[in-house]
């Protein structure tokens, strides 16, 4: 399976320390490790940040054919600073990922990944733009992953247009209604006629999938453990059930092996923790 994911590399950076992240680049290096074929289109900078990260892609096995090197633009950051230990974060503007330029594959995916966070810029919006009218694939899988103030509704209903799995959380459910989960979902489901599913995790209580065709319901409980750190945890999730989707298994598998996978990763430290996918799924 060949999976397409479009957005930012980015690093968050601490007073002490880096670390790499970006929710496509998370998604695409769960992919990765569940056996897909994971490619990125993206951009970094020519600078140490972006050798640093381009290092990571090749460590965590996303193909970088797409991946572009920017001598202009720096390689995208997160400045990240305490305030007795709470965290404050500002995505620096005009970075790489804000010029990704286009890049138009002609190979077919199974599936192409977006989000909004590197829509924010008129470049890269562009760029995609092209990428969604002329790339094959057969689904189109998107998480919405609201960061400050960097989407607008008019992108959101956009993207919502040509979406076939849609993934949110119960923490962004309200920008699409006011009324229980189930009638949000029911009502995108009448007003976007190409979707197929719709994720919504629900944090400690696991998550649900709604079937847009079939306006039913499926639930899985998170199991109860230790939380280290949330980081990553909604990227593992949408790479889990997406690629769990495209590999033909039964949808309540998919959700059960997603919630799973999400609920593993929170007790790591660290986005994309190593893990075995046979060890992790066994009994699913």
């Amino acid at each position: 399976m060949k999976i397409l994911s479009f957005g930012e590399i980015l690093w968050d950076i601490f007073p002490e320390e880096k670390k790499i992240g970006g929710a496509p680049f998370n998604f695409a290096s769960h992919v990765a490790r569940l056996g897909a074929e994971s490619y990125m289109v993206s951009c970094v900078g020519n600078d140490e940040n972006g050798v640093d990260a381009l290092k990571e892609v090749e460590r965590l096995g996303i193909k970088r054919d797409y991946i572009s090197v920017d001598r202009k633009y720096p390689t995208g950051y997160c400045a990240v600073t305490l305030d007795n230990g709470k965290p404050s974060y500002d995505l620096v503007r005009d970075v790489a990922y804000d010029h990704i330029p286009d890049v138009c594959p002609r190979e077919s995916f199974d599936a192409l990944y977006m989000g909004t966070l590197a829509l924010r810029s008129p470049d890269s919006r562009r760029s995609f733009e092209k990428l969604l009218k002329y790339v094959k694939t057969r689904e189109v899988f998107f998480d919405v992953n609201f960061r400050g103030n960097f989407y607008t509704r008019e992108l959101v209903n956009t993207l919502l247009r040509e979406t076939t799995i849609l993934k949110i959380s119960d923490e962004e459910i309200g920008f699409f209604g006011k009324r229980d989960h189930v009638n949000v979902c029911l009502d995108l489901s009448k007003s976007y006629p190409k979707l197929k599913y719709i994720c919504l995790t629900l944090g400690g209580d696991g998550a649900m999938i709604y079937d847009c065709r079939n306006k039913t319901v499926l639930y899985s409980e998170k199991p109860k453990v230790d939380v280290v750190s949330t980081v990553g945890a909604g990227d593992s999730f949408a790479a889990c059930f997406l690629a769990s989707y495209l590999s033909n298994l039964p949808v309540e598998k998919c959700l059960d092996r997603a919630v799973r996978l999400s609920s593993y990763v929170v007790t790591q430290l660290g986005a994309v923790p190593d893990y075995d996918p046979q060890t992790l799924f066994a009994g699913i």
